[in-house]
């Protein structure tokens, strides 16, 4: 069953492809300031200029991380582009709610700040295994047994929402 992506969906694609804008950004500075050391090491360094190789060197640096980009989001725009989800209907083999604590939140060691860790609950689904965290509404709405679908985007197989059937 396949459905179109909404706009919550779309925006966590987006999301998703963060990573693939910063890493070859600082692949780029990272491998010019490399090569352009290196190049410049066989020359005088009193004498900075730049020759026509420094700027082959650094367009090899931008088409090189340009590719990693496009190898990175490629997934997640072919499936915005594709505008659709694909839903696999799976049972809900056990459910479980536990307090837990957010990570960084409590000081302790300072005696002024003595500040307790913050506290929330947790919802989880197992499902196949394997352990999904969902919100309050879709754990109190489903039971052990029933069927969820879990709608993934059918190139990047990005799991998008888990909605009970």
């Amino acid at each position: 069953m396949t459905k179109s992506l909404t706009q919550a969906d779309i925006k966590e694609l987006r999301h998703q492809c963060r990573m693939g804008y910063l890493l070859p950004v600082f692949l780029f500075v990272l491998l010019s300031n490399i090569a352009l050391i290196i190049h410049h090491s066989f020359y005088d360094f009193n004498e900075i200029s730049f020759t026509e190789l420094d700027g082959i060197i650094i367009l090899a640096c931008i088409a090189f991380s340009i590719w990693v980009s496009h190898r990175m989001n490629g997934k997640y725009y072919e499936d915005i582009r594709n505008n659709r989800k694909v839903a696999e209907r799976k049972v809900l083999q056990r459910k479980q709610s536990k307090r837990d604590f957010e990570a960084g939140s409590g000081n302790m060691t300072t005696r002024p700040h003595n500040n307790p860790m913050n506290e929330f609950t947790r919802f989880d689904f197992i499902v196949d295994n394997t352990l999904y965290r969902v919100d309050k509404v879709l754990f109190e709405n489903c039971s052990e047994g029933d069927l969820v679908s879990f709608y993934y985007a059918p190139k990047s197989k990005y799991l998008l929402s888990i909605e009970k059937d």
